[in-house]
């Protein structure tokens, strides 16, 4: 348990505190949606539909559990939704046009969470960390049910997590973070229980990590940048074992994203530099670089990352934040293949990205902030087939 200093105690137990929830199964009706939700189908058989539907993508950086909603493993992203007045919560699958709604249950707002995939059965999990009490908690899903929950080992809310696979068999692990020492630790995870429990180098509080695998070996490796000098470095993961190495240094306020932009397994950075609208796209072989200066886009432009055309290299898409023009690039390595305006939706629409309907191409979810009008653009490379969805009130949030 942590003590009064903020460390982390590394020892495997489970949290004495309990995690209550009411309402787990019920899914005839969500209070305060606009529209009446079917009665959900057996686990059973979204069983059987995740083993018949994959989805076709060739880079599985667009299909994976722990990165993208999939509660039922049909291969088409799912929406996990929640109430900030009530804290309920709720889940769409997917299926196109017609989404399959269901409640899960209620979670007040002092929790935070991510997806993973903790038990590798290809359907997309929940991490719950409380922000305020340090409390963890674990779901396993089965489409619209929870099939599972536990809680685990309370942690200092000053140690921050990110979700990521560091020894490669396919189950979800948990990277901790200390705000305020800079020490690192990793948990490894098999289902609910934490297998192995160890700390890693400490890093200075200057620099933050995203999770990425540059080598291709199935195994997540940490990318850190320092904010404030520039420098850059990736640690190579293997299980709780480290390997640093120094990457080129890029001063001034750049911000990166994470995508594969040729396809090779090998994950490559977007980078955007906030104040001048310059970009620019590394691709990485290990700790091998092949730069590339792509277009400028002023600050009112947002980048969002998916595969438009269904060819497995990352493409980018953007929304101006201010006059809601869209527009998508068609990535070819360092290059932009094919770029296209698409059209505007106006400034209160937020755009937010997945295949749901399972061919292999990312599209487009569209929420109204103003109105809780939904809309999704199928897309095939530029060219968009916009659907409105059911409306939900501005109270819910989609992710």
């Amino acid at each position: 348990m942590p003590n009064s200093n903020s460390s982390l105690d590394l020892s495997i137990e489970t949290s004495t505190s309990k995690y209550t929830s009411t309402n787990l199964f019920d899914d005839n009706t969500v209070p305060n949606l606009s529209f009446k939700l079917g009665h959900s189908s057996s686990s059973n058989d979204e069983n059987q539909s995740s083993i018949a539907a994959k989805n076709p993508n060739p880079n599985p950086r667009f299909s994976n559990a722990a990165i993208v909603a999939d509660f039922n493993g049909d291969g088409k992203a799912d929406k996990f939704w929640r109430n900030s007045q009530t804290g309920e919560t709720a889940i769409w699958l997917m299926d196109g046009s017609n989404p399959r709604a269901s409640t899960v249950t209620t979670v007040d707002a002092s929790w935070d969470f991510s997806y993973a995939d903790f038990n590798r059965d290809g359907k997309t999990d929940i991490f719950w960390r409380n922000k305020n009490s340090g409390e963890n908690v674990i779901w396993l899903m089965d489409g619209t049910n929870i099939a599972a929950q536990a809680s685990v080992q309370t942690i200092n809310p000053v140690w921050t997590y990110n979700i990521a696979d560091f020894n490669g068999d396919g189950k979800s692990d948990v990277l901790w973070r200390n705000t305020q020492t800079g020490e690192n630790a990793t948990w490894l995870m098999d289902g609910t229980n934490v297998t192995t429990a160890a700390f890693l180098p400490t890093t200075d509080t200057t620099w933050t990590s995203s999770v990425v695998d540059f080598n291709a070996d199935g195994k997540n490796d940490i990318f850190w940048r320092n904010n404030i000098t520039g420098e850059n470095k990736v640690w190579f993961m293997d299980g709780i074992n480290t390997s640093e190495y120094a990457l080129s240094k890029l001063e001034g306020n750049w911000e990166a994203n994470v995508g594969d932009f040729n396809n090779d397994g090998n994950s490559d950075i977007l980078w955007r530099n906030y104040e001048t609208g310059e970009n620019k796209v590394w691709l990485m072989s290990g700790i091998f670089i092949s730069e590339g200066n792509l277009s400028k886009q002023d600050s009112a432009w947002k980048s969002y990352i998916g595969d438009f055309n269904g060819d497995g290299k990352t493409d980018v898409f953007w929304h101006n934040q201010t006059t809601g023009e869209n527009t998508a690039w068609l990535m070819d390595g360092t290059s932009i293949g094919t770029a296209a305006f698409l059209p505007a939706t106006g400034a209160s629409w937020q755009p937010n990205i997945g295949d749901y309907d399972g061919d292999g191409k990312t599209d487009v979810f569209w929420r109204n902030g103003e109105t809780g009008e939904v809309a999704v653009w199928f897309m095939n490379g530029t060219t968009a087939n916009g659907v409105f969805l059911p409306q939900i009130g501005t109270e819910w949030s989609a992710f």
